[in-house]
């Protein structure tokens, strides 16, 4: 999942707001492509917001998305708020 809260939000509270990623592209226009030189791939489903408990999901940092894809994530977000 992308992580879009800040570091001290998620520490804090011990929740943090996530956007689901998933392998399976299926064309939807609020999915985002993670580039092939990423870790993690797939498609970033941003009109599927949730706030999570990463503690009891065991969440841990795997890489970073590049500032293009994360913009486009927020882009496709705001649209819905």
């Amino acid at each position: 999942a992308l992580c879009l809260s800040p570091k001290e939000y998620n520490e804090k509270t011990g929740l943090a707001i996530f956007c689901p990623i998933t392998s399976q592209s299926k064309g939807y226009p609020f999915e985002v492509s993670i580039p092939d030189n990423i870790t993690i791939h797939g498609v970033v489903l941003s009109d599927q917001l949730k706030s999570l408990d990463w503690r009891t999901r065991n969440a841990r940092f795997a890489c970073t998305l590049s500032d293009k894809e994360l913009t486009e994530v927020l882009g496709k977000l705001r649209t819905l708020l």
